[in-house]
C-alpha cells in the first residue's frame, strides 16, 4: 500500500455521540502504518479481501473496521483465516473510492473512533469483523491541564529539533483540547516507529494515552539533543576525506552515552589495556608504553599512525613470559621416534641424549644447536617435527632456501615502507611460545648479495651465548632466544660457512638401504597412503617383492619420498577400481598389487637395477660420488686414439677433476714400464677421458684412483672387473687418500649391485657408520697404493 498523510480532521467534535452497541463491520487490515481517530489518509492499493471489503462498505455507505498488522503478519491475512486479531482497531468511513486504470483503487480513510474487536463472523468474500466502538470519556482537571501543555511544550521542542513539520499542523495541534484527540495527533510525527503508535492506539483511556505519548516524546527529545551533541563532537572531521572516522565517531559516542562500549573500546584505551595485561619484562612495557604516547600524538592523517599501531600489535603479540613446560619422558620420546621414523638408531640415540640432558639440566643447560644433514627424503624436517611431538611443546619451521636478504632474519628498520620483522621473530610470535622446535629448513641454500649475507646474521641467532637478547631491526628490542631448541637443515654441509658450522653439532643422515626402504614403505607409507585414498587395509596390499620392485626399478633415490609418490599412484589405480566397482552396486573388498601389477599401472621399469656394467670392459671404471640427492655411481671411460699426445676431458669437470686426470695421467707414464706400455705411447697417441650425463657438473679428488685404473686398463688392454666399485684420492707417487662421504658412496654402489667396494684404508674408520647389511652385501677392502687397487679391479692377462 502506498499511503501518504494529506489533512487532519479539523472537526474535533465528530462523531462525539457514538452508538456505543456492536456491530458487524468489513475488516480492512493495513500494513505497518496506523490511521487514529480523527485523522484522514488518502491511500492507493491492490486488490484483495480488504479492498472488496471497502467496496462493499462504499456501495452500502457503511463504515469500515482498520485493524493495523506488521508486513510478517498480513500475508496470513491474505492466504487465509485471521488469526490474533489486535484486540483494539479504528472504526473508520470511506470518503472516496475510485478504481484506477492500471487496477489499483485509491481511497481516502477517515478514522472516526477507537473500537474493540471481537470474532469473525465472516471469511468470505471478505471478512467481517464484530466490533464495539470505544469514545474517549470526559476528563478535566487541573492535572489533565497540566499534561496538556506539557506536551504541547514538548511537541513543540520536538519539531525545534526536527523542522519539518507544517506550521498549519502545529497550529492546530495548539488548539486541540482534549488529551485523548491530542495524544491521537502528536503520533502524526514521523518520528515514531509503527510499534510506538501501535501502543498509543491499545489505550483506550485518554489520560493513561497522553501520559504514554509524554514519555515517548521525553525519550525522542533526548536521541535528538545526543544527535546533535554527536554531531557537535565529531564536526571537525565533516569533510569528504574523513567520513569514515566521522562514522566511527558517530558509533563510539552512541555507544558510550548508551553505556555499551565495550565492544568499540576506543583504540588507544584498548592497547593500554593489552600493554597493562602483558606478561613481558619492564623493557618491553616501557617501549611500549612510549610508543603508545607517540600514537596517542598523532593526527588522524598522520603517516607514522599506521606504522606504531603495527609495532605495538607485533610487541603485543610476541610471546614474552615465562611457561610452565611439561616433564621430559625418555621412554615416552624414543616411542615418539620409533612410530614416526624407522631406522635412523644412531640419529634417535643423539636426540634422546640431548633430551635427557635437558631433562636432568633444565634451564641450565645452553641448547646445542643441531643440524640434520642429508640427501632429501630421509627425514630430517619429520624428525624436528616428532622432537617437538615427544617434549610436547609448539612446532614451527621457516624454509630458509633461496633467501639472500640479511633482513629476512634480522627484520627491516621500521623507517622503511612496509618493514617487518625477520623470520625468526614471525616464527616466534606464528608459535605463541617461548619455548618451540624451530627447524631451520635448507640451512644449506642460503645465499648472498649486495643485500647482505643472511648466513651471517644467522650467526647471532644459533649461537647459545648470545641469542638470550637477539637483536631484531624492526624490534630494536632484545629477544631472548635462548631456550628455544633450533634445528637445521641441509643436504651438503659443504656450502654452510664455517663459523656457522662451528656453530651448529653435525648428525649425519645417511641415505637408506633396500631392506630399510621395505620397512618404512610397509610400516609407514603403505598404511598412510591407504589412508589418504580412503582404501580399508583388505583393499590395498602390496606384497615385499611388488615394493621391492619399485624401489630397485622405478625410484633411484637416498630417501623414501618418490618410493611414497609411486606408491600413491598404485592407490589411486586401486581407488578407481574400488569406486568402479561400487558404482556397479558391488564391494571390492580385497585386492593384491603383484609385481605384474606394478608394470602394468606405472609403465615399463625406469631404472636398471643390477651391475652397472653387463660385462667387463677395458676402459671403463665404476666410480661412485656424493650428490645432493645421497649417492651415485659415476662410470669413466678412457680412449686412447692416434695423435700426438694431447689430453682431451669431456662430461663438465670441474677444476679439482681435470687435477685428478692430469696426476692420473702423470702416475701412468711414471709407471709406463712396470705395466708394459711403450714409452713412445704417450707421445703417439690422444687421450680422451669422458665421465657419462655430461649434462652434470662434476667436481672433487675422490675419482682419481677410478680415473687412473680406466686409463691403465686402457692402455694395456686388460679390462675392469664389472663388479668392483672404487673411490679415493690419488697421488703422483700413487698413494691412496682418504676421501669423505663413504656412506653415501657405498650405499650407492650396494644399490647398483656391486659386491667389491675399493677404499683408502684411512677410511677404515668411517666403515662402523655403514648399515650392518651394506657390510654384509659388500666386500670392502682399504688399499693404501695404486697397485693394490689394479691387483683387484684388473682381470688377468689373457695369454
Amino acid at each position: 500500500m502506498n499511503h501518504n498523510v494529506e489533512s487532519i480532521d479539523h472537526e474535533e467534535d465528530v462523531y462525539e455521540n457514538i452508538d456505543s452497541g456492536e456491530r458487524d463491520l468489513p475488516l480492512v487490515v493495513l500494513g505497518e502504518m496506523v490511521i487514529m481517530p480523527h485523522m484522514t489518509v488518502p491511500l492507493q492499493v491492490g486488490q484483495g479481501k480488504s479492498t472488496g471489503a471497502m467496496e462493499q462498505a462504499w456501495d452500502e455507505d457503511q463504515e469500515v473496521l482498520l485493524i493495523f498488522v506488521s508486513e510478517d503478519e498480513i500475508e496470513g491475512y491474505k492466504s487465509g483465516e485471521p488469526q490474533n486479531i489486535p484486540p483494539v482497531g479504528v472504526i473508520a468511513r470511506l470518503g472516496e473510492f475510485v478504481k484506477l486504470p492500471d487496477g489499483t483503487v485509491r481511497i481516502i480513510l477517515e478514522g472516526v473512533v477507537r473500537a474493540a474487536t471481537g470474532e469473525v463472523v465472516q471469511n468470505e468474500p471478505f471478512y467481517r469483523v464484530r466490533c464495539t466502538p470505544v469514545a474517549d470519556r470526559e476528563t478535566i482537571g487541573i492535572e489533565v491541564e497540566a499534561l496538556i501543555d506539557t506536551v504541547k511544550q514538548q511537541f513543540d521542542e520536538v519539531v525545534d529539533y526536527m523542522g519539518e513539520m507544517p506550521q498549519d499542523a502545529v497550529a492546530f495541534v495548539h488548539r486541540i483540547d482534549k488529551p485523548g484527540h491530542l495524544a491521537d495527533m502528536v503520533t502524526y510525527l514521523p518520528a515514531f516507529q509503527f510499534t510506538e503508535r501501535l501502543e498509543v492506539l491499545s489505550k483506550t483511556d485518554p489520560v493513561e494515552r497522553l501520559r504514554k505519548i509524554y514519555l515517548l516524546l521525553a525519550r525522542q527529545l533526548e536521541l535528538l539533543k545526543l544527535r546533535q551533541k554527536i554531531q557537535q563532537d565529531t564536526k571537525e572531521v565533516l569533510d569528504q576525506s574523513q567520513r569514515e572516522y566521522f562514522l566511527r565517531e558517530q558509533m563510539r559516542v552512541i555507544r558510550r552515552e548508551l553505556g555499551e562500549d565495550d565492544e568499540f573500546d576506543d583504540p588507544i584505551d584498548e592497547m593500554r589495556r593489552k600493554i597493562a595485561e602483558l606478561d613481558a619484562p619492564e623493557y618491553v612495557k616501557d617501549q611500549a608504553t612510549h610508543e603508545l604516547k607517540r600514537l596517542a600524538q598523532q593526527g588522524m592523517n598522520s603517516p607514522e599512525l599506521g606504522v606504531i599501531r603495527t609495532y605495538l600489535d607485533w610487541i603485543t603479540n610476541l610471546p614474552w613470559g615465562e611457561e610452565a613446560l611439561p616433564d621430559i619422558s625418555i621412554s615416552d620420546a624414543q616411542n615418539v621416534l620409533d612410530e614416526d621414523h624407522y631406522g635412523l638408531e644412531k640419529v634417535k640415540e643423539r636426540i634422546l641424549e640431548y633430551l635427557a640432558v635437558r631433562k636432568l639440566a633444565g634451564s641450565k643447560m645452553r641448547s646445542p644447536i643441531l643440524c640434520f644433514v642429508g640427501p632429501p627424503g630421509v627425514g630430517k624436517t619429520s624428525l624436528g617435527r616428532s622432537i617437538a611431538r615427544a617434549l610436547d611443546r609448539k612446532f614451527v619451521r621457516s624454509s630458509l632456501g633461496g633467501i639472500r636478504d640479511e633482513a629476512e632474519i634480522r627484520g627491516h628498520r621500521r623507517t622503511y615502507i612496509g618493514a617487518m620483522p625477520g623470520r625468526v621473530i614471525q616464527g616466534m610470535k606464528t608459535a605463541k611460545s617461548r619455548y618451540p622446535v624451530y627447524v631451520l629448513d635448507e640451512i644449506d641454500k642460503v645465499g648472498q648479495d649486495f643485500r647482505g649475507d643472511p648466513t651471517s646474521a644467522l650467526l647471532e641467532v644459533l649461537d647459545p651465548e648470545q641469542n638470550n637478547a637477539f637483536s631484531d631491526h624492526y624490534l630494536e628490542i632484545p629477544y631472548d632466544l635462548s631456550q628455544v631448541i633450533f634445528i637445521a637443515t641441509a643436504n651438503q654441509i659443504e656450502p654452510i660457512p664455517s663459523p656457522l658450522r662451528d656453530r651448529m653439532e653435525i648428525i649425519e643422515i645417511g641415505g637408506y638401504t633396500e631392506d630399510e626402504k621395505l620397512g618404512i614403505a610397509q610400516g609407514f607409507l603403505v598404511p598412510k597412503q591407504r589412508e589418504f585414498h580412503g582404501l580399508e587395509e583388505k583393499q590395498f596390499h602390496i606384497p615385499d617383492s611388488a615394493v621391492v620392485k619399485l624401489i630397485r626399478e622405478y625410484t633411484r633415490e637416498s630417501g623414501v619420498r618418490n618410493l611414497e609418490r609411486e606408491l600413491a599412484s598404485l592407490c589411486r589405480k586401486v581407488a578407481r577400481k574400488v569406486a568402479a566397482a561400487s558404482d556397479e552396486g558391488k564391494v571390492l573388498s580385497k585386492y593384491s598389487v603383484t609385481e605384474e601389477d606394478v608394470s602394468t599401472y606405472l609403465g615399463p621399469e625406469r631404472f636398471s637395477f643390477g651391475l652397472m656394467e653387463s660385462e667387463d670392459e677395458i676402459g671403463v671404471a665404476t666410480g661412485v660420488s656424493v650428490t645432493a640427492a645421497g649417492g651415485d655411481t659415476l662410470v669413466i671411460e678412457v680412449l686412447p686414439v692416434r695423435g700426438k699426445g694431447v689430453l682431451q676431458l669431456t662430461g663438465q669437470l670441474g677444476d679439482v677433476m681435470k687435477e685428478s686426470a692430469q696426476a692420473a695421467l702423470s702416475y701412468a707414464r711414471f709407471r709406463a714400464a712396470q705395466f708394459g706400455i711403450d714409452p713412445d705411447y704417450f707421445e703417439t697417441h690422444n687421450i680422451h677421458i669422458h665421465v657419462p650425463e655430461g649434462s652434470v657438473p662434476k667436481d672433487g679428488p675422490s675419482a682419481g684412483i677410478t680415473l687412473t685404473t680406466a686409463l691403465i686398463s686402457a692402455m694395456t688392454g686388460r679390462p675392469v672387473r664389472r663388479d668392483v666399485a672404487m673411490t679415493g684420492e690419488i697421488t703422483l707417487r700413487g698413494k691412496v687418500l682418504p676421501i669423505g662421504g663413504l656412506k653415501e658412496k657405498t650405499l650407492a654402489a650396494h644399490r647398483a649391485g656391486i659386491k667389491t667396494f675399493i677404499l683408502p684404508k684411512d677410511n677404515v674408520k668411517d666403515i662402523v657408520d655403514l648399515p650392518n647389511k651394506v657390510r654384509e652385501d659388500l666386500q670392502l677392502v682399504p688399499v693404501t697404493s695404486m697397485d693394490e687397487v689394479l691387483t683387484i679391479a684388473l682381470t688377468p692377462l689373457v695369454a
